[in-house]
C-alpha cells in the first residue's frame, strides 16, 4: 500500500519557515507540519511539501479564504488546500 502524504501549516508569530517543524509517520500515512511566519512562508512551505509528494494541504485557523487561494496558486494545483475558517465557542 502507498503511504498518504498530508501537510499542516501554522502561521503564527514567532514562527519561520526551516525553524519549524515535525513529522508524524506510520507505513500507511505521513503527516508533514510547518511552521510559518507569513504567508509567503506559507507558499514556499507548500511548494516544498508538494515536492515531497504531499497530496492534500492543511491550513491552521490563521489563515483565511484569501490566503488558501494564494497558497493553492503558487502550488498550481498541485494538492488539496483546505483551511480552518470557523470555530464553535462557549457565549456565557
Amino acid at each position: 500500500m502507498a503511504q498518504f502524504q498530508y501537510g499542516y501549516i501554522i502561521k503564527a508569530p514567532g514562527y519561520a519557515l526551516g525553524e519549524k517543524g515535525a513529522t508524524l509517520e506510520s507505513d500507511a500515512f505521513k503527516s508533514n507540519i510547518i511552521g510559518v511566519g507569513s504567508v509567503e512562508e506559507a507558499c514556499e512551505a507548500a511548494r516544498q511539501l508538494v515536492q515531497q509528494g504531499v497530496t492534500l494541504i492543511e491550513l491552521c485557523s490563521g489563515f483565511k479564504a484569501p490566503d488558501a487561494q494564494l497558497i493553492f496558486d503558487a502550488i498550481e494545483g498541485g494538492a488539496k488546500v483546505g483551511y480552518i475558517g470557523e470555530f464553535l465557542v462557549n457565549q456565557k
